[in-house]
């Protein structure tokens, strides 16, 4: 379990450089195309391209970060209100959809694969739409982790109890 949390730990600390990464490209992105705009009066699709995939970026590890400091809205309101067994259920519950989501969105990925590997954007003819869909995998990736892990670490005093 140990090595487990590591590597969740080691994804988290990846996408939260990654997202500041992204966050500062977004930013001179955008300052660029505000100057090339205002100054020469062009606009290049290109750039709007790769501010969409950088967005589409920052969205999905965005989920990652939020999801690993239950950060998501997860019917807050109802959790907080519960007590005892009704808020255990909810907890496991909660954690098994985050679960199921989580490998829906690596189906999904898988499912869509064949089909974006041969698009390209319009203003990049060799730039694959796959990097568009990837963030999707490794949201999916982590949240179906991460659910386990904290399903797994829930369970695992409960059996350590019942048999010690």
């Amino acid at each position: 379990m140990k090595t487990f949390k590591t590597i969740l730990d080691g994804i988290i600390k990846v996408t939260q450089v990654l997202l500041i990464c992204i966050t500062a490209g977004l930013v001179l992105l955008i300052l660029n195309e505000i100057v090339i705009r205002n100054i020469f009066n062009k606009s290049f699709r290109s750039m709007t391209e790769v501010a969409g995939l950088l967005f589409i970026w920052m969205a999905f590890l965005g989920i990652v970060v939020l999801y690993d400091q239950n950060r998501l809205i997860a019917l807050d309101i109802l959790y907080v209100n519960i007590r005892g067994t009704w808020k255990t259920i909810f907890w496991f519950v909660h954690k098994s959809v985050a679960l199921c989501l989580g490998l829906i969105m690596l189906v999904a990925f898988a499912g869509l694969l064949p089909f974006v590997t041969t698009e390209y954007f319009s203003s990049m003819p060799s730039f694959s739409k796959v990097w568009q869909y990837v963030p999707l995998a490794i949201a999916g990736g982590y949240m179906a982790l991460k659910s386990l892990y904290s399903l797994l670490e829930r369970i695992k005093p409960a059996h350590n109890e019942k048999n010690g």
